[in-house]
C-alpha cells in the first residue's frame, strides 16, 4: 500500500509541474466564485429572502472544488483525454490501484486549496448571514459543504473512469439538474440547506451532527466508489 501511495504521489507532483498555468486558473476560478457567492448572499439576512438560488449554486458548485484545471479536463470532450489517459497507464503499465489513489488524491488536494481559497473568500463579503460567525463556527460550516463535496467525489470519478467523454458530459448534465430539482424541492417544503448549514454550525459548532455526518458520508462515498470504479477499470475496454 505504501508504495501505491508512493508511486500515486510521484504522479500527481508529475502533473502539477507540468500544469502550473492551468493550476492558476483553478485559484482564480475558486477565489471568483467565493466572492460571487458572498456577493449573492448580500443583505439576505432572511432565510426566505434567499431562496432555492443560493442551495443550488453550493450543491451545484462545491463539487467543482474537487478539480483543478489541465489540458486533460479541457479536450475530454473533444479527445475524450481521460480514457487516451487511461490507456496510456496500462500500457506502461501502471495498475488501476495505483490510478485511482492518484486521483483520490488531486481530488483532496484541490479540495484543500480550492476550498480555502473559496470559503475564506466567501466569509469576508461583508453583510451577509455568514457575519459575526467565530472562526470555529465558520469552520464547521465550511467542513459541512466540504464532505458533501468529497461524498459527490466518488462518483464524479466513477462515471469519469467508466465513460467515454460524451457519457460523461451527460452524467455530469443530469447532476446539475438533480441540483435544481434538490434545491428546488427543499425550498418548496420550507426549508433552506444555506440557512440549516449555518444555523447547525453556530449552535453545534466543531461538534456539528451535519458536519461529522457529511464529512463521514464523504468518506463513505469515496470508499464505495473506488471499489466500484477499480472492479469497472479491470473490465473496461479501453479502444
Amino acid at each position: 500500500m505504501l508504495n501505491t501511495i508512493k508511486d500515486a504521489w510521484m504522479m500527481v507532483r508529475k502533473d502539477l509541474r507540468g500544469e502550473k498555468k492551468y493550476l492558476l486558473w483553478s485559484i482564480v476560478f475558486a477565489a471568483y466564485m467565493g466572492g460571487t457567492t458572498g456577493v449573492m448572499l448580500l443583505g439576505r439576512e432572511e432565510a426566505r429572502a434567499i431562496g432555492p438560488v443560493a442551495d443550488f449554486i453550493l450543491l451545484m458548485l462545491v463539487p467543482m472544488l474537487g478539480f483543478y484545471f489541465s489540458r486533460r479536463s479541457f479536450k475530454y470532450l473533444t479527445e475524450d483525454s481521460y480514457t487516451q489517459m487511461l490507456a496510456y497507464f496500462r500500457v506502461l503499465p501502471i495498475s488501476n490501484r495505483v490510478v485511482l489513489v492518484y486521483r483520490v488524491m488531486q481530488s483532496v488536494l484541490a479540495f484543500a486549496v480550492n476550498g480555502i481559497i473559496f470559503f475564506v473568500i466567501m466569509y469576508f463579503v461583508q453583510g451577509t448571514l455568514l457575519d459575526h460567525m467565530r472562526f470555529d463556527d465558520y469552520l464547521a460550516f465550511a467542513l459541512t459543504w466540504v464532505g458533501y463535496g468529497v461524498m459527490m467525489t466518488g462518483p464524479y470519478i466513477y462515471f469519469e473512469f467508466s465513460n467515454h467523454g460524451k457519457a460523461y458530459l451527460l452524467s455530469t448534465l443530469i447532476f446539475l439538474a438533480g441540483s435544481v430539482v434538490a434545491a428546488a424541492s427543499i425550498f418548496s417544503a420550507g426549508g433552506n440547506l444555506l440557512v440549516y448549514t449555518v444555523e447547525a454550525s453556530k449552535r453545534w459548532s466543531l461538534l456539528s451532527p451535519a458536519m461529522w455526518g457529511m464529512l463521514l458520508a464523504g468518506a463513505i462515498s469515496i470508499m464505495l466508489c473506488s471499489i466500484g470504479t477499480l472492479r469497472r477499470l479491470g473490465s473496461r475496454d479501453l479502444v
